[in-house]
């Protein structure tokens, strides 16, 4: 099966670049690996970064790309859309650019490859505590499904079918927040869904403060857990 790690970001340093040559290296030989590139606000010329394979958009021409108009709330489903009509692969990993993994990178790429034949793969952990306590549900409209989920999507896996079938859906109906309406769609719907939490990992994210969770990722962090909002890429351990 072709799976591709794809790391979406909209803008570029020496951390981030030091951060997306490690994960070049952690994925070698397991998955292929792609930056879905924003260049409405740093645009860059791949020339000055050769190793890596980008593939760039504009947020400003990709219709919702922030939600409903709301710049608090962007999209990276949209950009993944236009992504895989460029570049199609069996799977996608999408990981966005503030979440970080204390632990071996290459083992959870090499266990999610091993045991890829989820159509979802997401985070079960919300320390929110219910879909009521996140805001965006106030922008539902027309939800066809009885049974409401959310899901923090800073990490997720999906199928090229499940993305298309997505697609297809948001031509329709674009009200419904993609943290919502990646895990409401596949538990209604005949997908298979895994958790990431199944293959022995945690999770320590939330909407923010970055600093809280920068200073619990610096002073006690633990193994096999991923950390959101890392907003200092500096502080990132990579050896």
């Amino acid at each position: 099966m072709r799976t591709c790690l794809v790391y979406i970001t909209h803008k570029m340093d020496d951390a981030i670049y030091r951060y997306l040559s490690w994960l070049m290296k952690e994925t070698e030989g397991v998955m292929d690996m792609l930056v879905l590139y924003d260049q409405a606000f740093q645009p860059i010329s791949p020339t000055d970064f050769t190793a890596i394979r980008f593939v760039f958009f504009d947020s400003r021409d990709l219709r919702n790309f922030f939600h409903q108009g709301n710049r608090l709330l962007p999209n990276p489903l949209v950009a993944l859309f236009e992504c895989a009509s460029h570049d199609p692969y069996e799977q996608y990993l999408l990981m966005e650019n503030d979440i970080v993994l204390n632990g071996s990178f290459r083992e959870f790429v090499q266990k999610i490859a091993e045991k890829g034949t989820a159509d979802y793969i997401h985070i079960a952990t919300d320390l929110l505590g219910s879909p009521q306590e996140h805001w965006p549900i106030k922008y539902i409209k027309d939800n066809p499904w009885e049974d409401v989920r959310f899901s923090w999507c800073q990490l997720f896996y999906v199928s090229h079918r499940f993305l298309m079938d997505l697609d297809a859906f948001m031509k329709q109906n674009d009200s419904i927040y993609y943290e919502f309406l990646l895990p409401m769609m596949a538990y209604n719907g005949h997908y298979v869904v895994k958790q990431f939490e199944n293959y022995g990992y945690l999770f320590q994210v939330s909407w923010g403060p970055a600093e809280k969770y920068e200073t619990m990722y610096l002073h006690c962090r633990t193994e096999k857990t991923f950390y959101h909002p890392i907003k200092k890429m500096e502080i990132v351990n990579i050896e």
